[in-house]
């Protein structure tokens, strides 16, 4: 695993193709699971739970979707969650667009749109971890890093500062021996 990071910078595309928090549209969760279980595996009903934890204040799950009404399109997703002692860094995970549509351009859109999102919610850094895509976060200008602790869903329930204080590591005393 590679922990990645990336100053956030403006440049996005436009157009057909949007980015929406899955919040404002949970008639996507569902569709959100199939794509996301693609992937990464886990039974529906827990995906679907997950999902329907996206909320404003983080973790947010952001949907890209291409075409107008009934003619949308999902594409790709990726989740957004506050990072623990960083207050200006989110994390970026299961980032994943759709099978048929790889290839086309579409992670990029993703990956430029979910940074554009958390720049207009104020963050200026991004981390990650990637087992097998370094090559094209790197190309998206994400360099390595120091590993950082994703709070997930904890904010939902326990303050930043509490997950702070149980994430630090105990200091070691030095030890004699006579």
């Amino acid at each position: 695993m590679i922990a990645q990071t990336r100053m956030l910078e403006s440049a996005w595309c436009e157009g057909e193709v949007r980015v929406v928090p899955l919040h404002r549209r949970p008639d996507l969760v569902e569709a959100c699971a199939d794509l996301v279980n693609s992937e990464w595996q886990r039974s529906r009903g827990a995906r679907i739970h997950g999902l329907q934890k996206s909320c404003q204040d983080f973790p947010v799950c952001l949907v890209l979707i291409q075409g107008p009404g009934n003619g949308e399109q999902l594409l790709g997703h990726a989740r957004l969650s506050r990072v623990v002692g960083r207050s200006s860094s989110l994390f970026v995970e299961s980032v994943v667009v759709s099978k048929a549509q790889r290839g086309k351009g579409y992670g990029r859109v993703l990956m430029e749109e979910t940074e554009r999102y958390a720049r207009a919610r104020g963050f200026q850094r991004l981390c990650l971890t990637t087992h097998d895509k370094q090559h094209f976060y790197a190309h998206l200008g994400y360099v390595l890093s120091q590993p950082v602790q994703n709070a997930g869903a904890m904010t939902t329930f326990v303050p930043m500062e509490v997950l702070q204080k149980f994430s630090r590591l105990p200091k070691r005393r030095a030890r004699s021996y006579l």
